[in-house]
């Protein structure tokens, strides 16, 4: 589904990503890791083609994405499930409004069928007790779980992409939110999980890349991700 083939990006003076080539497909579930800086969101907003290249290609289901204008990439875009770091919901509306919203924008669903899809998906991502809370009165756990309900709510995703699910969360809500990223996984749809999490990406994958210096260092299997003998993923296990 996905294929980056020799992409480079680079921001400044800085390389962040140094020609590098992958394909993933629609149904695994990829953990990606690395150090702070290394490029692993970029990674995701150059999937959605919120980044251009500076060279390569990205195709998304066989079609180049690469140059296409703004006006043609709602259609990929829709592929895609993200949730960002922060969650990125609207402050100055309530959980129900953040979740309705695409609702509004994307469906023909009338009121009372917008109100009940959103009790809907806010009970699947158990935060139906917040629906009426601004997003300021959330914890970091349950802002995770409205973004994730969120991103639900006027689509059928081929891919979820998660950016750092996990961060700054206590163990119990970093439990719940791996929890809810593998019941969607049930669905048989795939996932991209960015973290420096070892945790995580043990929990949530099946297949690992390990950026550094722009490059993709590694790329394979659980085993084969416990057992390397790369120096520079050996020295980012012993100190995550």
């Amino acid at each position: 589904m996905i294929c980056f083939d020799h992409v480079i990006f680079s921001r400044s003076d800085r390389m962040i990503l140094n020609d590098i080539s992958f394909e993933i497909n629609s149904t695994e579930r990829v953990a990606i890791l690395g150090g702070s800086g290394e490029g692993k969101t970029t990674i995701l907003r150059l999937i959605l083609r919120l980044l251009v290249p500076d060279s390569g290609r990205i195709i998304i289901d066989g079609e180049d994405i690469t140059g296409k204008p703004e006006q043609q990439l709602r259609v990929v875009r829709r592929k895609f499930s993200i949730v960002f770091q922060d969650g990125a919901l609207f402050d100055s509306l309530t959980v129900k409004e953040n979740v309705a919203f695409y609702l509004r924008e994307y469906t023909s669903l009338n009121e009372i069928e917008i109100d009940k899809r959103v009790r809907e998906l806010l009970s699947f991502v158990d935060v139906e007790n917040a629906i009426d809370l601004m997003p300021e009165e959330l914890s970091g756990g349950m802002l995770r779980r409205v973004a994730i309900a969120r991103s639900l709510a006027a689509q059928s995703p081929k891919m979820f992409l998660y950016d750092e699910p996990t961060s700054d969360l206590d163990p119990l809500s970093a439990a719940k939110i791996r929890n809810l990223i593998l019941d969607l996984d049930g669905n048989r749809r795939g996932f991209i999980v960015v973290t420096h999490e070892i945790r995580d990406a043990l929990k949530l994958g099946n297949r690992f890349l390990f950026i550094k210096h722009g490059k993709i260092l590694f790329d394979g299997n659980k085993e084969k991700f416990i057992n390397t003998d790369i120096p520079e993923l050996l020295e980012f296990l012993e100190n995550s």
